[in-house]
C-alpha cells in the first residue's frame, strides 16, 4: 500500500522573500532573498493565497470527498493559511505524481466553484510529497507533526465533514 503526505502551498506564500529560504527549480532550496522577492512580486498576476477558515473548511471537505469516490484512504488533513497537508494512501496502482495531481486539480477546481471564483491560482506550481516507509514515520505524523498546525484539520475516525456551499447555492439569499 502507498501512504503519501502531500504539501500544497497557496500562490504567492512560499517566496525568495521567507526568511526560511525557498524552493526554485533546478536549484532546489536557496536562502531568502530581498532582490529575488521584488522580482517575483513584479511578476505576479493574482495576490497571495490565504485560506481562511471557509477556505479550510472547504479544502477538507473536497479532500474527503475525492479521497471516499477514488476509494483512497484519507489518514489527516491539516491546514494553515499558507498550505494544506493531506496524509493519504491507496492500494491500486496509481503513480503518486498521479494521486498528488488529481488532489491538487480538484481542490483549485472546487474552490473557485464554491467560492465563484473564476480563474485564480489557488497553488504554487509545485507541491511537494514524502512517501511514508514505515509505522513509526506515520504515528509521527498523525500524533505529533499533523496536529501541531494551526488551522483546520481532519483526521480519519472524525465525523464526515458537511459539504460547504456558498449563498444562493441551496436557496439561500
Amino acid at each position: 500500500m502507498a501512504v503519501y503526505l502531500f504539501t500544497f502551498h497557496g500562490y504567492r506564500t512560499w517566496g525568495p522573500g521567507n526568511s526560511r529560504g525557498y524552493v526554485q527549480a533546478g536549484p532546489g532550496i536557496r536562502e531568502s532573498n530581498a532582490t529575488m522577492a521584488r522580482l517575483y512580486d513584479s511578476r505576479a498576476v493574482q495576490s497571495p493565497v490565504r485560506f481562511d477558515s471557509t477556505h479550510q473548511r472547504i479544502l477538507i471537505w473536497i479532500l474527503y470527498d475525492a479521497c471516499l469516490r477514488r476509494k483512497w484512504r484519507l489518514h489527516y488533513v491539516a491546514t494553515e493559511t499558507t498550505h494544506v497537508h493531506i496524509l493519504v494512501s491507496w492500494r491500486e496502482f496509481t503513480p503518486w505524481q498521479e494521486v498528488g495531481a488529481r488532489l491538487k486539480n480538484l481542490m483549485s477546481l472546487m474552490l473557485g466553484k464554491k467560492l465563484d471564483v473564476a480563474g485564480r491560482t489557488w497553488f504554487s506550481r509545485k507541491g511537494s510529497r514524502k512517501r511514508v516507509e514505515d509505522r513509526r514515520h506515520f504515528d509521527y505524523l498523525v500524533r505529533r507533526y499533523l496536529p501541531s498546525h494551526r488551522g483546520l484539520c481532519w483526521r480519519e475516525g472524525d465525523l464526515a465533514p458537511e459539504e460547504p456551499f456558498v449563498a444562493g447555492e441551496r436557496g439561500e439569499g
